[in-house]
């Protein structure tokens, strides 16, 4: 009977994640292009072409000049999840369009994520909290929205739940080979994002608290011996110049990235306090599962009770939070950058949600009438999931300015003094407006150093060609010379603005900057507002 319900789990999670990359495909091509995908997708296309030359010609492609052209390509970031994306860009771009091909690896790896949590929550808690975990996943409207994108956020959560989930899985077994297998898994999320980096702190922490067994110690030092190299070996880049190319990836990802700074209560900061991830954390969810993911955390407050799982996935869900709160990050984009966080929370709300309904279930068994058990249980499940997903549908696909009921919505967050929207992904909206009614030849300014998501939309056709996008200073599209290219012109003498309601853009000055200046005496041809907040206003001269 065990190894029936191992097996029907597995088949549940298979199928759980087969749902989940279907309704991802079918919701992405409305889902608008944010800012930082040109850069993963041009980096993807010329890791794809290095990788083409290896088969046709590998004499020239490991030579010196042909790593660095190739690989040179964003080497801000280790280049996993671009070489994934890269593979099924190439499978796929003949079945899709240009822009949903590149997305596909990473929605992919979202529904790899979902079968992986069900697998997790279920064996150790059943499957009410296996199915409530994925719900929750996938209730989190800012979550559901980054699943779509060919960006490095999701998939830093995907790799370091899958170490996690590694991790807890071996515990038990005895032999080398494990440590070797987590060192590896640990390897591929460094060459995924920074972010991966913390791991050792997490487990070392959970080791600390529940489990001091010197085998884990040991397990913990050949992870590491085992990642290292591993990371080498993904990145081409390194093959040339290793030790000057490793410092100054290592320089870029603690000192050198330049600043992104963060509108938060009203204020513009660089950095923002260091309460600023758990109050985001707090916003940006459904407040039923932020109840449901504190109810999880009293349920498995014990970790004799289940082996120290709740307590593992509760220092994972912290430590994102934590690493911004006492680091010195100099780059904030809301919550984009704590993205790690949100599996390990919907991990604990699923499992709050099993206790809430095993409670209800205890007590209505006492009244001896078992539909009005089961009336009260489907009324929780509409309590827990439904009215996020109505928000979600209403605002749908604009879901970076989703925030939960703790702030009271949009027009709650927004009287508060947090930022209203980001990443440039509502100017899909301005695109029909201007491809009608522009002059040829007309030009086009956005927030400064946006100009390669209009240069996409370009390429994709979905912006006219003969129309040109302005940037605050001289600089190539990241898709190379043959791609349309931005003019250096002063920005009030642009044609067309299109304005993100991105506070962060203002800097400091706030509405006394220069850019607030000129979009202010500028005429409104179209504005987007979801419950009387502005995310998108068309501007023209």
């Amino acid at each position: 009977m065990q190894k029936m319900f191992r097996v029907g789990n597995s088949g549940v999670a298979v199928l759980l994640a087969v749902v989940v990359f279907l309704l991802l495909v079918s919701t992405a091509p409305k889902i608008g292009l944010t800012w930082d995908e040109p850069d993963y997708i041009a980096a993807a296309k010329s890791y794809m072409g290095w990788y083409g030359q290896v088969f046709t010609q590998p004499g020239e492609a490991f030579r010196e000049h042909s790593i660095t052209q190739a690989w040179s390509v964003n080497k801000e970031h280790p280049p996993l999840d671009k070489v994934w994306s890269g593979v099924f860009w190439v499978l796929t771009r003949s079945l899709t369009d240009d822009l949903t091909a590149h997305r596909i690896g990473n929605m992919l790896l979202v529904a790899i994520l979902a079968g992986l949590l069900y697998a997790l929550v279920a064996e150790n808690y059943g499957r009410v909290a296996g199915l409530a975990s994925v719900a929750a996943l996938m209730s989190m409207p800012r979550f559901f929205f980054h699943s779509h994108l060919a960006a490095l956020d999701v998939p830093a959560a995907f790799s370091v739940f899958v170490v996690t989930f590694v991790f807890w899985k071996t515990l038990g077994r005895k032999g080398w080979a494990w440590g070797t297998l987590l060192g590896l898994v640990w390897g591929l999320a460094l060459a995924t994002k920074i972010n991966a980096i913390f791991l050792p702190i997490t487990l070392g922490a959970w080791w600390l608290i529940a489990r001091r067994d010197l085998k884990i110690v040991r397990r913990l030092v050949v992870m590491g011996l085992v990642a290292v190299p591993v990371f080498v070996v993904i990145w081409p880049w390194l093959y040339v110049d290793g030790a000057a190319h490793l410092g100054e990836y290592l320089w870029f990802v603690t000192v050198g990235h330049w600043e992104i700074g963060q509108y938060y209560f009203g204020q513009f900061y660089m950095p923002p306090p260091w309460h600023f991830g758990f109050v985001m954390t707090w916003a940006v969810l459904p407040l039923t599962l932020t109840a449901l993911y504190i109810t999880g955390i009293v349920r498995t407050r014990k970790p004799r009770q289940d082996g120290g799982l709740g307590l593992l996935l509760l220092l994972s869900a912290l430590t994102p939070n934590l690493a911004i709160a006492i680091g010195q990050s100099m780059v904030y984009d809301n919550e984009r950058l704590i993205m790690v966080t949100f599996p390990f929370l919907a991990a604990l709300a699923g499992i709050g949600f099993d206790w809430v309904v095993s409670g209800w279930v205890k007590l209505s068994g006492r009244w001896g009438r078992p539909f009005v058990s089961q009336i009260g249980m489907v009324g929780l499940v509409v309590l827990a999931f439904v009215p996020q997903t109505v928000t979600m549908l209403r605002l749908y696909p604009h879901l970076l300015s989703y925030y939960g009921e703790g702030v009271d919505g949009l027009r709650g967050a927004t009287a508060l003094g947090l930022e209203t929207t980001y990443w440039c992904e509502s100017y899909s909206l301005a695109l029909p407006i201007i491809n009608e009614l522009a002059e040829p030849g007309d030009t086009l300014w956005a927030d400064p150093w946006s100009h390669n998501v209009l240069i996409y939309y370009q390429m994709l056709g979905r912006l006219r060609d003969d129309l040109v996008i302005l940037a605050p200073q001289e600089v190539p599209s990241v898709f190379g010379l043959d791609a349309p290219q931005p003019r250096v012109r002063p920005m009030d003498t642009a044609d067309w603005f299109i304005q993100q309601h991105r506070q962060s853009a203002y800097g400091f000055e706030g509405e006394n900057s220069e850019i607030f200046r000129v979009l202010r005496g500028k005429k409104v041809v179209f504005e987007y507002d979801f419950n009387g907040v502005p995310i998108l206003t068309l501007r023209k001269q």
